[in-house]
């Protein structure tokens, strides 16, 4: 007989367009940001950018606290550019943000908010993933089912089509692909509003 697991099913849902101001509005706060968002779709991560206004606020920094799509707590400091620009975003997939707060004063305004980039921990554990159902959001791209993390190798990729809405099924033969170190998903907003991931768990 063949391997008989225990299937589950998660879902990814996040529809939010990159933004400057989601996560806080444009404000020169004294100590700590007064948030806008602290969370972002259904069972997704976020990185977090930084918008200066002016090139007085190079060097300060804002520290984020929140947590990663394990559900675990997370920190990560943004350094202020010296430049009227966005930061790239942080490293860490922030799911959900408890505070954001400055190392000192800004001059200008800054503001808080997010890459297109999008982050989901399918499981967190060795797992095997059987099948996947994607939405488009839009436009041709790819979604990655990566091992151990958010960076880490991906073992499938699901493609995208250029009609928003338009789901892809991908249904993986025999016992499916072992993630031995956990599955994440990583996509971007813009190509993918919607994913659909069955596992064993």
């Amino acid at each position: 007989m063949g391997y008989m697991g225990d299937v589950k099913a998660k879902t990814f849902i996040d529809d939010n367009a990159s933004s400057t101001t989601y996560v806080a509005a444009a404000a020169t706060p004294a100590t700590t940001f007064t948030l806008a968002n602290n969370s972002f779709g259904t069972n997704t991560g976020r990185k977090i950018t930084a918008t200066t206004t002016n090139t007085s606020d190079g060097g300060k920094t804002v520290t984020i606290v929140g947590t990663d799509v394990n559900g675990d707590a997370a920190t990560e400091v943004i350094t202020l550019l010296g430049t009227a620009a966005t930061t790239t975003g942080t490293t860490t997939f922030f799911q959900t943000i408890t505070s954001a707060t400055v190392s000192a004063q800004p001059t200008n305004n800054v503001s808080l908010g997010m890459t297109a980039d999008v982050a989901g921990g399918v499981f967190a554990g060795r797992t095997r993933v059987r099948q996947a159902n994607v939405a488009s959001g839009g436009a041709i791209g790819s979604v990655e089912v990566r091992d151990a993390g958010t960076a880490g190798s991906s073992l499938l990729t699901l493609r995208t089509q250029a009609t928003a809405g338009d789901i892809s099924t991908v249904n993986i033969p025999q016992d499916g692909i072992v993630f031995k170190n956990g599955a994440y998903i990583t996509f971007s907003e813009v190509n993918c509003n919607s994913v659909t991931v069955y596992f064993d768990g």
